[in-house]
């Protein structure tokens, strides 16, 4: 039997700390439908390179003594794993040097040389602000796990591989890094896997696409849609 994958995609507490700070409810509520999946193993965006300080904090939450930070790791993977004795969590994520060229200059060199390209570009990020429901958490959380808003996120960075001329391939240089970055992740998932597993994946929403294509076109995986585990 094929491992099971479920890829969550979510935002980042760090930057969004009110979600923490006045949305509790809705992660608890995110974490009980979580737990119908029966995840073996609990796969999260920290790199193997910290796996030693994730451990002492998971082993630390368990025993009562961490109050969990503004981290989607602390607040929604360790009660998780918690609950169901899991002993490790699995940093799955790569450090990649993504500043050659860094995202803000891909963005900047199609502003200043390719207005039109720019303009583009900017139309798709506002559909997918109308895409993205921000009543709360949750419904936040639908909207970026939506197949549609994944899909029109894929757009910005096809057109990102326009960005530069034949000399100065500057979005398909910033998208190599994205993508080793993505592949990468992928593998150390399939590392993690075993026969008869169910692994959780939990992830920043960009990385939801490529993760998804990897792991399917591998054929060594079912991949399992998130939405079926996001509460309404």
């Amino acid at each position: 039997m094929k491992p099971e994958v479920l890829i969550l995609g979510t935002s980042h507490f760090a930057i969004e700390p009110d979600i923490v700070n006045h949305q509790q409810e809705s992660i608890h509520s995110l974490v009980e439908s979580l737990k119908e999946f029966q995840p073996t193993k609990i796969a999260v965006e920290k790199p193997f390179l910290i796996e030693g300080e994730l451990q002492r904090k998971y082993e630390e939450y368990c025993s009562g003594g961490l109050i969990p930070a503004y981290d989607e790791v602390e607040q929604i993977a360790f009660p998780l794993a918690q609950h169901f004795e899991h002993n490790v969590l699995y940093p799955v994520d790569e450090v990649v040097d993504m500043s050659t060229p860094a995202l803000n200059q891909v963005f900047e060199w199609a502003k200043e040389h390719q207005p039109a390209l720019f303009q583009e570009i900017m139309e798709v990020q506002h559909h997918l602000k109308e895409r993205e429901n921000t009543d709360n958490f949750l419904t936040t959380l639908r909207s970026i796990n939506e197949p549609a808003y994944i899909k029109e996120l894929q757009r910005i960075y096809m057109k990102l591989t326009r960005v530069g001329d034949r000399q100065h391939q500057v979005g398909v240089k910033w998208l190599k890094q994205w993508h080793e970055r993505d592949l990468a992740i992928a593998a150390n998932i399939a590392r993690a896997a075993e026969p008869d597993d169910r692994i959780l994946v939990l992830i920043g929403g960009d990385h939801v696409h490529l993760l998804t294509q990897f792991l399917k076109e591998s054929q060594d995986f079912e991949i399992i849609p998130s939405l079926n585990y996001i509460p309404k």
